[in-house]
């Protein structure tokens, strides 16, 4: 899709802004690298080799805005990632076979839902046991692979501390890409169909509309409302940006505090109808910015669409 985000989901809020997982959720392909943790060095098991763990969200639901906006048509659905993620495994694969080894890419694991956090916190029952945390997601299932095929699949990123990544890494006299074959796979793979200009300004009027919609007279409005029930409920905050903010709330263990004042600003949200009223807001303002880039918003769909058919048949020829 159409910018990367740093692995872990960009799952906490550093600062709601620009919401850092909603933003990641809606760009999040632009430009995928063969990033995440580093591979083991000495064991035989080494963690699945994702190059953009980030997941572009899931099906929209009730109190699931992101991926309702205007802007969400220009980006991949879960679906899709998946096939992108599955057709590059596959050419990983091919790719170790030219070294002489197998790889058996481990099995997708079923989709979890991502938390939609554009708006703060929007799950009543999430609020009542983690605050405003993000809930511990599952481990991500794991291919076990020996210490060869950990060198060739992920290159230089295999090396151990302190070895030096300046000399060329070969395997059997062959040399191995710099990325391993899972880089080599992503990257050769992504370049036809980058659009870097396209990205920009589907990323662009990701951010901006969220900051045009905080100072929007409807939004304002609704953040009064919401500020006086919180005030009924015993918590004193000017909008749902301060609360989530809050420094006790960004560390340390979950308090009880934390976990009743998430649940009472969720309440409040949906007493107050503000989280409507916010996400209606926003999608005029992305339709009025959509019409200014609709060119290079057009043009990159056409790049999605291209990619996602390359990507079923590598699938259909595998």
């Amino acid at each position: 899709m159409f910018s990367p985000e740093t692995f872990g989901l960009m799952r906490r809020l550093a600062r709601l802004a620009i919401p850092a997982l909603s933003l990641s959720l809606l760009v999040g392909c632009a430009s995928q690298e063969a990033s995440g943790p580093s591979p083991a060095r000495t064991s035989a098991a080494a963690p699945e080799p994702s190059p953009d763990p980030s997941s572009p969200g899931t099906s929209p639901g009730r109190y699931d805005y992101t991926f309702r906006l205007p802007i969400a048509e220009y980006s991949y659905t879960d679906a899709e990632y998946e096939v992108i993620r599955s057709a590059e495994q596959v050419l990983a694969r091919d790719c170790m076979k030219g070294f002489g080894l197998t790889y058996r890419p481990p099995e997708s694991s079923a989709p979890v839902a991502a938390q939609d956090r554009r708006y703060g916190i929007t799950d009543l029952d999430s609020a009542r046991r983690y605050g405003y945390r993000m809930p511990p997601l599952p481990a991500a299932p794991k291919a076990k692979l020996t210490k060869d095929q950990i060198t060739v699949l992920y290159g230089k990123r295999s090396l151990e501390n302190g070895a030096d990544d300046r000399a060329k890494l070969e395997y059997r006299g062959k040399e191995v890409p710099d990325n391993g074959c899972l880089g080599k796979a992503i990257l050769d793979f992504r370049k036809p169909y980058e659009y870097r200009e396209g990205s920009a300004a589907a990323s662009r009027i990701a951010g901006d509309s969220y900051e045009a919609s905080l100072s929007a007279p409807k939004v304002q409005a609704a953040f009064k409302e919401w500020s006086t029930c919180m005030k009924q409920k015993g918590y004193d905050y000017p909008s749902p940006v301060d609360a989530i903010q809050s420094p006790s709330f960004l560390k340390g263990k979950v308090s009880a505090k934390e976990r009743e004042t998430a649940a009472a600003d969720v309440a409040c949200k949906r007493s107050t109808g503000l989280l409507e009223t916010w996400f209606e807001t926003e999608s005029a303002i992305q339709k009025d910015m959509i019409k200014k880039d609709v060119t290079l918003l057009r043009k990159l769909d056409e790049l999605h669409g291209k990619k996602l058919r390359a990507a079923r048949k590598i699938l259909a020829e595998a």
